[in-house]
């Protein structure tokens, strides 16, 4: 393979198809990870249950070994004079560039991640294609190298692209078994029992932290993968994980001694019709405005995390 740098060109905040083909959280050399899809399963069938999250466009450069996978939306909502419309015709393109090679039967993506303080060279690994074909549908391996260094993760995602021709398409799925009670979001709980910092549903998808529960003075009395019953400083609590489907959904109770507090957290990366519209517009997060004057919404996102907090400090009886 050249040695080529290749710069991820971005024409949205946030991490967008990088997002789809390898997620944009951080880094553990816990090698306890999970399998992406479970065995009785064949990849095309874990492929067709998952949910598409992104289409679009690949340009591949053989003789430099680089691949630009180029990652389409149709249509858009927009905000002009305070008021918000949906414009159809609308089209927004994010283009990524990838170095690429393969080790044996695994295909490895490596690009140059740049932000004001870091630079670091990072190579995601995939699996279930043809050695030396791109074309095929691949599977995201936790294990990954960052400037070198090897580590895994444990997420609660699968996630896949298709390459057909010059087409590529992305989808992600939720593992049937996966454990969220020992997800950064129960580290998060147990955090915020212990002081005063943010919890996060959005974390409840990834497995990167030490959430020890005898670290932050928890006593686990039962436990399955969506469930907890656990005790600190005197009050028992039951927490639940109602319902998680991968990066846009979340709904989880936790209650002690009669208060019941519920959280729910909602995202979406495409903004539809439906979303477009004036009563979300406190959710929506809209770029800067462009030269037709026109600031386009690239997300629509909407928790109660605050209310969810204040009801946990009421039970605890913080201030």
């Amino acid at each position: 393979m050249k040695t080529v740098d290749f710069i991820r060109n971005f024409f949205a905040v946030g991490c967008t198809c990088m997002a789809f083909i390898a997620g944009c959280a951080g880094f553990t050399d816990d090698s306890n990870t999970t399998g992406m899809v479970d065995e009785d399963n064949s990849l095309e069938n874990a492929f067709a249950m998952s949910r598409v999250v992104g289409k679009g466009k690949v340009l591949v450069n053989e003789s430099q070994d680089s691949i630009t996978f180029v990652t389409e939306i149709f249509g858009g909502c927009f905000k002009r004079d305070g008021s918000l419309f949906y414009d159809p015709d609308y089209y927004f393109a994010d283009t990524n560039h990838y170095a690429y090679n393969f080790r044996n039967d695994t295909l490895q993506l490596s690009f140059i991640y740049e932000d004001q303080t870091t630079k670091e060279l990072e190579t995601f690994q995939y699996v279930g294609g043809t050695s030396g074909v791109l074309e095929g549908t691949w599977r995201l391996l936790p294990c990954f190298y960052i400037d070198g260094v090897y580590g895994c993760n444990n997420d609660a995602y699968d996630k896949f692209f298709k390459l057909v021709g010059n087409k590529v398409e992305f989808r992600a799925g939720d593992p049937a078994n996966y454990d969220y009670m020992n997800s950064d979001f129960v580290g998060d709980i147990f955090r915020f029992l212990n002081g005063n910092n943010t919890i996060m549903f959005e974390d409840v998808f990834y497995s990167r932290i030490n959430n020890s529960p005898e670290k932050y003075g928890i006593t686990v009395q039962e436990k399955t993968n969506r469930s907890m019953k656990f005790t600190h400083e005197g009050h028992s609590f039951d927490l639940k994980l109602d319902y998680a489907r991968y990066s846009d959904s979340v709904a989880v109770t936790l209650s002690s001694n009669g208060t019941i507090c519920a959280g729910y957290y909602s995202k979406k990366n495409d903004v539809s019709p439906e979303l477009c519209r004036e009563e979300n517009a406190p959710y929506l997060d809209f770029l800067a405005k462009d030269s037709d004057s026109d600031a386009h919404a690239l997300q629509y996102k909407k928790d109660n995390i605050s209310e969810f907090e204040k009801c946990i400090e009421s039970i605890i009886g913080r201030e």
